[in-house]
């Protein structure tokens, strides 16, 4: 196996362009060309298609490169670690989190750990469950926060660390609400906000609608939770949110809570770490400290 064909595959793949690749890679086009041609002989399989523009991948280039940007990631970040002093006060952590785990949780601990250890620095990326944890289990994040429910991985460790309840949330143009105590089937008869299918709070309102016998059909889906308070604001219709994410909205009085005659049942914020992959300094430190607080 040569490693540096690998390494020019990556940034042909990255580039899309063999020219442009041989410049970052202070190499000659020819070169380059030869690296990847050699590749595809040891694979044995077409790795790139040339265009007008420059290359695409095959199916089987793009399910290589995948793989090959995972480990690039590694060595990137391995190399930015050794170069920064072994001490836990210097180095970086990398956060994997929902948006409802950021409001709800982890705002408040970057906060409070950052007047401790201001040398530490922080790459945070926000998205689904499913896929931040899927990211920790490869190895892009140090640690992940995400909001039950949500689908783990065995070679996960899980725990909880924040328990929050969801609220019913509507604006100004549906004032007349205020003073009412609605039942789940009720909502059906206002338009309704929420996330789209396979996110997890939309899981867990279909849940709790799908306990009662009920279905409810939203007429506006978000691709994130945090655009729910914003469109309810503008009166899209009523929706679920987490009261940690509502709390400013309502003492602003763009929203307003929804009383409803059935509690929704309580979830969980929960730090999810992989033991099987290395821990900086830096990483080990504010895991540490967040398991402290919870004693």
């Amino acid at each position: 196996m040569n490693y540096e064909y690998y390494k020019i595959f990556y940034y042909v793949g990255k580039h899309k362009n063999i020219t442009r690749a041989a410049a970052e890679l202070f190499s000659s086009q020819p070169a380059v060309t030869r690296a990847v041609q050699n590749l595809e002989t040891e694979l044995n399989c077409r790795l790139f298609v040339r265009t007008k523009n420059g290359v695409e991948f095959t199916h089987e280039g793009k399910t290589l490169f995948d793989y090959i940007s995972i480990a690039h990631n590694h060595i990137l970040k391995g190399e930015k670690e050794v170069s920064r002093s072994v001490d836990a006060e210097q180095g970086t952590v990398y956060i994997g989190t929902t948006v409802t785990a950021l409001f709800g949780f982890l705002f408040k601990v970057l906060d409070e750990f950052h007047v401790k250890h201001p040398g530490v620095k922080f790459k945070i990326n926000t998205g689904s469950s499913n896929g931040t944890l899927e990211k920790l289990k490869n190895g892009i994040f140090d640690v992940a926060f995400v909001s039950t429910p949500f689908n783990s991985f065995k070679s996960l460790t899980s725990v909880p660390v924040q328990r929050f309840n969801d609220v019913l949330i509507a604006g100004s143009g549906f004032a007349q609400l205020k003073d009412k105590k609605l039942k789940l089937e009720d909502i059906k008869n206002y338009p309704f906000v929420c996330l789209r299918h396979s996110m997890q709070l939309r899981q867990f309102i279909d849940d709790v609608f799908a306990e009662e016998g009920l279905t409810v059909t939203p007429d506006i889906e978000a691709d994130s939770a945090d655009l729910l308070v914003p469109m309810i604001c503008h009166n899209f219709g009523l929706g679920f949110v987490p009261r940690g994410m509502a709390e400013a909205a309502i003492a602003r009085e763009e929203i307003f809570e929804v009383a409803l005659d059935k509690k929704l049942p309580e979830r969980q914020i929960c730090m999810v770490s992989d033991e099987h992959h290395p821990q900086t300094n830096a990483s080990r430190e504010f895991i540490k400290s967040i398991l402290i607080n919870l004693k």
